[in-house]
């Protein structure tokens, strides 16, 4: 499936959700703008004239949900959304940002391999799906992590106006515990700051205690507004 603008008042990108070509993914271009039920309905004709079997949403603030919801999608996925105020960071360990490398779009293929070992069906990200992710926002910074040749770590960070994202990062099992996804999010909080973000945002799974915890210990506090995921099927 192609990935294609759906144009409407309440702008979205349908594609396809990354390793499952008959799933269709649904991501939200503006979430200020809350979908009503023609929103809605319209999209789910879209998703099925591609012959998807459902529809999946990307992550969606509570105020988006609703309509969503009448429409008979259910949640499969609840997101913690972590926010930090940059100019309060904590100082970089010693020559951990020496290992960082610009990631540049040849090398997502690899980095994708990264992102499945990390994250596993059905949340890994293919290579089509983490370049979706660089072009999310107006600047992107993206660096990852190579030992003995091999990429082991990555992370995509966008700023939009005075927001910033942590948008995926990634670490492979081989390679946790030894400070690579501090150091990535260290680089891109900085990063941040030298822009003048004012705020910085982080969403993870709501059981993955190990992001949960570095984000929490790198001084990002829960907001109360969880994220969600929702899906329909399109086929009796």
């Amino acid at each position: 499936m192609n990935t294609a603008a759906v144009e409407h008042p309440v702008r979205a990108r349908l594609g396809s959700w990354p390793y499952e070509p008959d799933v269709a993914h649904l991501v939200l271009l503006d979430h200020h703008m809350v979908p009503d039920a023609s929103d809605v309905a319209r999209w789910i004709v879209e998703a099925r004239a591609t012959g998807a079997r459902a529809l999946r949403t990307g992550a969606l603030f509570a105020a988006s949900t609703p309509a969503f919801h009448e429409a008979g999608f259910e949640m499969i996925d609840r997101l913690r959304l972590l926010e930090l105020d940059p100019s309060g960071a904590p100082s970089a360990r010693d020559g951990a940002p020496n290992r960082l490398r610009r990631l540049r779009p040849s090398m997502l293929d690899e980095a994708s391999r990264v992102d499945r070992r990390a994250f596993g069906a059905p949340w890994a990200n293919d290579a089509a799906a983490l370049g979706d992710i660089m072009s999310a926002t107006p600047h992107h910074r993206s660096r990852c992590v190579q030992l003995d040749g091999r990429m082991v770590a990555f992370a995509i960070s966008g700023r939009a106006g005075p927001w910033g994202y942590i948008q995926r990062l990634a670490v492979d099992p081989s390679a946790q515990r030894v400070g690579l996804g501090r150091a990535l999010v260290d680089d891109a909080v900085r990063w941040m700051r030298r822009r003048h973000v004012a705020r910085v945002l982080v969403n993870t799974a709501s059981d993955n205690v190990a992001a949960l915890s570095l984000y929490r210990s790198y001084g990002f506090d829960d907001r109360p507004d969880d994220l969600t995921i929702l899906e329909r099927a399109l086929r009796s």
